[in-house]
């Protein structure tokens, strides 16, 4: 039985990987109480255990806690997957491929598994990403930006009390997208802000590819983005732990 855990920037997901499809999915939040999410997954996961197969972006020192939590639990070394310059038919488009997150990694294997053909991912976090692979599984590069709710907050770090709440319950209609408030006005900024940059960006896709990629949307700021995008795009809530299935059953 094997354990697949995508540590990100703020909240840490968990699965068992079985051939056809993930069970015992979960999330809980680390950025403050990293034990305490450690804990949520112990308890929702088996006791016993034969592989931990991991990404993680948050840094040494969560990295470092769930290895140790890990060998406490079920005396395992956890397997901490790296973008590698190919793997699974799809090349990495970094000259140095290590620089490039392994959770964008893997997100992209899977999307290429799941599409005949092009495809963009995009991964809606603390940051958001985009990457695009063609169809003969080449990376042709992506985009990081700061999510709505990191730039919301960034606004209000560098101005006095400008407010930083987001909008959380659809995207605005006509002039309804101008706000009634500070807070609406910096919500809805934010957020037309990653949205337009997101559809931007889709659009010189398809245009040089000459093809509408398949588009799929991830992470855990997902489900706020998608209303405001005018792009067509498929959610897919567990696209990086779909990866790392993919990578450990390869394996």
């Amino acid at each position: 039985m094997t354990v697949v855990v995508d540590i990100g920037n703020a909240r840490i997901k968990w699965a068992l990987a079985g051939h056809d499809e993930l069970s015992s999915t979960g999330t809980a939040l680390h950025l403050h109480e990293p034990q305490h999410a450690l804990e949520a997954m112990f308890s929702a996961l088996p006791e016993e255990v034969e592989r931990v197969v991991a990404t993680n972006v948050a840094g040494k020192k969560i990295g470092d806690s769930f290895a140790q939590a890990v060998a406490d639990r079920w005396s395992l070394q956890p397997e901490f997957i790296e973008t590698a310059a190919e793997q699974l038919g799809v090349t990495c488009g970094y000259a140095e491929p290590r620089r490039l997150g392994a959770d964008r990694w893997v997100a992209m294997l899977a999307a290429h598994n799941l599409a005949p053909g092009a495809v963009c991912v995009i991964d809606a976090g603390t940051a958001v990403t985009l990457d695009t692979v063609d169809r003969n599984g080449r990376h042709l590069g992506g985009l990081i930006m700061a999510s709505p709710r990191l730039a919301a907050a960034a606004l209000n770090r560098q101005t006095s009390d400008i407010g930083k709440t987001i909008a959380s319950d659809g995207a605005p209609v006509g002039l309804a997208i101008l706000g009634h408030s500070t807070d609406e006005a910096v919500a809805h900024g934010a957020m037309l802000g990653v949205a337009a940059a997101v559809d931007r960006a889709l659009l010189a896709v398809a245009q040089e590819l000459d093809v509408e990629p398949l588009v799929l949307l991830t992470g855990g700021e997902a489900q706020s983005l998608l209303p405001w995008l005018e792009t067509a795009v498929q959610y897919r809530s567990h696209l990086v732990l779909e990866g790392l299935a993919l990578v450990a059953l390869s394996n």
